[in-house]
């Protein structure tokens, strides 16, 4: 398995960027357009976006030939789902709703091999190099791909806060996504009136912030302007994601109304 250049932006001190293809969620000409742009990572979306395993290794080919690390949103710690994933070239999970260490616990076992979890060995696999590593070099391979892999969850409902601390210490979890919208809607909040930016939801967005950073793990977050990825970076978040409909969004209607004059 190649290096994860997000581990290795992390590892030099930087921020991590990249965007959630979740409008467009395959197009592979768009994952080359983001790294040739100097973005560090894309995100498909298994979840909302639909994209299967199969449409996934053509993704992270384009990721491999951009130079930028593909990740996966999941709905589920399915082994299954995520071992299609992982075989396919994608270099991270994200756990959609994770909850609880229980959660934690099922997505580094899906994602890391024995002894750790219960990833099944696929030698010809295309992130094994179809078999070109060597019997030798099989055992190198298992760990990288082990070192290499982010393993995150998506913090997004209100039952998951008091649990974050459990999680944080389940072995190769690395860290947290920090996710307003669900969280808000889980507190009984209007998502669509804008309520992820109530106080109440920031409170405990930057609780869990904060405890992740404590304990050494990493913490994703998202923002549609290059000035609202700044503040977090300044607040020590070192994955930030582009929420590409907003940015996309936002940048149609400034072209439309200069145009149009309005």
């Amino acid at each position: 398995m190649r290096a994860n250049p997000v581990r290795q932006k992390i590892a030099a001190g930087q921020a991590a960027l990249g965007p959630l293809l979740q409008e467009i969620p395959d197009s592979l000409e768009l994952v080359e357009f983001f790294g040739h742009a100097g973005f560090d990572f894309v995100i498909i979306d298994g979840e909302h976006g639909g994209v299967h395993a199969e449409r996934a290794r053509d993704v992270a080919r384009a990721a491999d030939a951009a130079g930028i690390c593909a990740l996966a949103r999941v709905p589920d710690a399915d082994p299954v789902r995520i071992l299609s994933f992982l075989d396919s070239g994608i270099q991270g999970i994200i756990l959609a709703h994770c909850k609880s260490a229980d959660d934690a616990e099922a997505l580094v076992r899906a994602t890391k091999y024995p002894p750790r979890g219960i990833r099944g060995a696929a030698s010809g696999s295309r992130a094994a190099q179809y078999g070109y590593h060597g019997a030798a070099q099989a055992r190198d391979l298992v760990e990288s791909f082990d070192r290499e892999t982010l393993c995150l969850g998506l913090i997004e409902d209100e039952v998951a806060i008091d649990q974050v601390g459990a999680m944080l210490k389940v072995d190769g979890f690395d860290g947290c996504f920090l996710g307003a919208g669900d969280l808000s809607l889980s507190m009984g909040l209007e998502y669509y009136g804008r309520q992820p930016s109530h106080p109440e939801v920031q409170k405990l967005i930057d609780r869990v912030r904060d405890e992740t950073l404590a304990a050494g793990k990493l913490v994703m977050a998202p923002s549609g302007t290059g000035a609202g990825a700044k503040a977090l970076i300044d607040q020590g978040v070192q994955m930030v994601v582009l929420q590409f409909g907003q940015f996309f969004r936002t940048a149609c209607d400034t072209y439309l109304n200069a145009a149009r004059g309005q």
